[in-house]
């Protein structure tokens, strides 16, 4: 430990103001620190923990380092009263990290305790990442665009799945927890760290966290995936959705509300949208919001690398990975959508009745007066629908009934002489109608058609709504699709711009899910060659390394379907299914046995037993091992070695006996080297060594010169 780290107070404050104090110190005699970076807040890490960067010099390779003052760890909040509480939870919190392992998962190494400034520490050792945090590139006014984002939520969706399928919930998921390495590519953090009631939150925790929490339940998947909507969407406008300054605003703003998505969006407003509703029921899983957002991504354009924000002191390592051209966010807009043209002639006007003292403002829209007004005001003409400039309205018998009941006016008053003509007038259009006008004034009054509108991508019952007011008949079907989220309409019969009538029928596909894959065996094969085959086939492989005694290292040895594991070949499954690959490592490492005592024949034998080969190396006396036995082996006992590793052993030569050369009166140094040539040990040593030796013992008894003993035995020596 570092001489200058014993601050007069023992305070963190102390060993942050002189950060050069901790420089070259080394943390568990292996990880070295040679830069300190800053002192973190309660935003990102416990407060007072102090981020450093440096080497594991066992291996070479660098490593990030996190210090924390216990006393710093202790919150009631939290479960922690006592220093003993604190350890045991930071204990916890470090195995939940470290049996997290995926590449998109912070890579937690080691940890302990060192007592730094007369203080008594924690310490977390853990891959170094040095492009900043997402919190840090939004404080400085960078945003993703949404093609970045959606990178960046799929890294997420995977830590979150991996985390879930062995039990982990995150629980504090916000723009602080996602941090970058100098590949661009986030890692989540803070897996396992005490988490706190939604009464004693943070103010950025609270705005952040699903709503369910203020009612008292429990954090799950459900409510992660809605802090990674949040986090997504803020990461691509620079505003958290109903964020708040207090906690209980937060909350207030958001119960029972739908999360706010845009145009600008693109492809990910519609995935937003389900991973942010307020009911945890509604959300996806985070396996299923990856999906969606890997399904988006066809719609959305190739992303530009993140430009990441660096640490301060590592800008030069985050520099080396820039891209050469600058992060262009692509401009949205809404699609044009197209439709047929009507089946009437566009612009021709449908005469329906003469209404006067009807006023242009209580007209349904898409209904406008022909004719010039009136003196006061009120059009004086036939109702036109389908007007010149105006698309094709629905009109039904319905709404004329409507219009006819609001209608008041009366018949004008006409001579009765002329009476009689209009009644035969009135019977030859009767007549006239029922031989033919009627027919076509069912068709283009009463049940006029519509064209289909666009619905592929639209939910089932998006759809159904849209079309609910021309009464068609809807038929839904059931198809499988690659590109179409499941729930989601595919494609329709009759197809965009048909034109259909009431009563007819639409029939709509709506997706069940991906397409299917056959399942191929891939045991024996490389472990590269099984990826690819099962990539090609829409799978998504998951490797499990283990130590086989046949199967050569980097060979599958097995295979198995997580989700449905009595699946076998030829059986079909979901595309983006994930299928887990046992690959082998080759033979396990041999733990060496305990030889000392035994003969060169037993030695031979236990070692032959586990896989490993003997060497015999010089002979020598001893003291304690009777002649032709094993009395010194290396590596020692219970080290790991590989199959068929070799160990070396020394045979005793048994007891041997030298005479006690002439060492009274002489110096130590000539003792000792007079000592050491007869095969003798030199054990404790008292007096004045420069002067002449005064007395030589053995097993505590007191020996002369030239007094006979064995060879290995230890001499004490006493100078005056």
């Amino acid at each position: 430990m570092n001489p200058h780290l014993g601050a007069p107070n023992g305070s963190v404050e102390w060993v942050m103001s002189d950060e050069h104090a901790l420089l070259g110190t080394v943390l568990g005699g292996r990880y070295r620190i040679e830069t300190v970076r800053n002192e973190a807040t309660s935003a990102a890490s416990a407060a007072g923990t102090i981020f450093c960067e440096g080497t594991d010099i066992s291996t070479g390779n660098p490593v990030g380092m996190r210090l924390t003052e216990v006393s710093r760890l202790i919150d009631p909040a939290l479960g922690s009263t006592t220093p003993a509480d604190a350890i045991e939870g930071f204990e916890r919190q470090f195995d939940v990290a470290a049996s997290l392992r995926h590449p998109t998962v912070e890579a937690v190494l080691d940890h302990g305790e060192a007592v730094i400034g007369g203080e008594r520490h924690v310490y977390v050792v853990a891959e170094p990442l040095l492009g900043g945090s997402l919190r840090d590139m939004l404080d400085r006014g960078r945003l993703l665009t949404p093609s970045q984002a959606l990178i960046a939520g799929i890294d997420v969706c995977r830590a979150l799945d991996v985390a879930a399928k062995q039990g982990v919930v995150h629980g504090d998921l916000r723009p602080a927890r996602l941090v970058f390495g100098v590949d661009r590519r986030v890692r989540v953090v803070g897996f396992g760290a005490p988490l706190r009631p939604a009464g004693s939150m943070t103010v950025d925790q609270a705005n952040y966290a699903a709503p369910e929490l203020e009612q008292g339940i429990e954090r799950s998947a459900a409510s992660d995936v809605y802090s990674l909507a949040l986090t997504l969407v803020e990461a691509m406008t620079g505003e958290v959705p109903f964020s708040s300054d207090s906690v209980a605003g937060a909350f207030a703003n958001r119960n029972g509300k739908l999360l706010p998505v845009n145009a600008d969006f693109g492809a990910l407003a519609a995935v937003l949208e389900r991973a942010g509703r307020p009911s945890p029921d509604e959300r996806f899983s985070p396996r299923e919001f990856g999906q969606a957002l890997v399904q988006a991504a066809e719609k959305l354009p190739r992303p530009t690398p993140i430009d990441i924000v660096g640490s301060g002191l590592f800008d030069v390592a985050v520099a080396a990975t820039d891209p050469s051209q600058p992060t262009l966010r692509p401009t949205f807009s809404a699609p044009p959508v197209a439709f047929a043209p009507p089946t009437a002639q566009q612009g021709s006007p449908i005469l329906i009745r003469t209404t006067p003292n009807i006023p242009q403002s209580e007209l349904p829209d898409g209904v406008v007066v022909g004719g010039s007004p009136t003196a006061d005001g009120s059009p004086s003409g036939p109702i036109v629908i389908g007007a010149e400039g105006t698309g094709p309205t629905v009109v039904d018998a319905d709404m004329l009934l409507a219009l006819n009941a609001e209608d008041p006016t009366e018949q004008a008053p006409r001579p009765k002489k002329r009476r009689w003509v209009l009644r035969i007038v009135a019977i030859i259009v009767v007549l006239a109608l029922v031989a033919g006008g009627g027919v076509v004034a069912w068709n283009t009054v009463l049940n006029p058609s519509n064209p289909v509108p666009e619905l592929v991508g639209l939910t089932e019952g998006e759809a159904r709504n849209q079309v609910s007011r021309y009464g068609w008949k809807v038929v839904i079907r059931k198809d499988r699709s690659d590109d179409v989220q499941t729930g989601q309409v595919i494609r329709t019969d009759p197809v965009l711009g048909s034109a259909l009538r009431k009563r007819d029928s639409i029939i709509m596909y709506v997706s069940e899910g991906p397409t299917l894959s056959v399942l191929e065996d891939v045991a024996g094969l490389t472990v590269d060659a099984a990826k690819q085959k099962l990539t090609d086939i829409g799978l998504v492989p998951e490797v499990e390394e283990a130590a086989d005694e046949t199967v050569a290292a980097g060979t599958v040895i097995s295979w198995t379907v997580p989700d449905q594991p009595n699946l076998k070949v030829g059986e079909q499954l979901v595309k983006g299914a994930t299928v887990k690959v046992v690959v082998s490592t080759g033979p396990a490492p041999r733990d060496v046995p305990v030889l000392i005592g035994l003969s060169l024949e037993e030695a031979t034998a236990k070692l032959t037993e586990v896989g490993l080969l003997v060497a015999e190396g010089p002979s020598a006396p001893s003291v304690d091992i009777p002649e032709g036995k094993v009395m010194a082996q290396l590596p020692l006992a219970a080290t790991k070695l590989a199959r068929g590793a070799s160990v070396l052993v020394s045979i005793s030569q048994g007891q041997k006996t030298t005479l006690i050369p002439t060492i009274y009166g002489r110096t130590y140094e000539v003792v000792k080297e007079r000592l050491e040539k007869e095969g003798l040990l030199i054990g404790s040593v008292a007096g004045n060594k420069s002067r002449g030796l005064k007395e030589a013992r053995v097993n505590d008894k007191k020996v002369k010169d030239f007094e006979r003993v064995l060879v290995g035995e230890t001499v004490d020596l006493i100078f005056p």
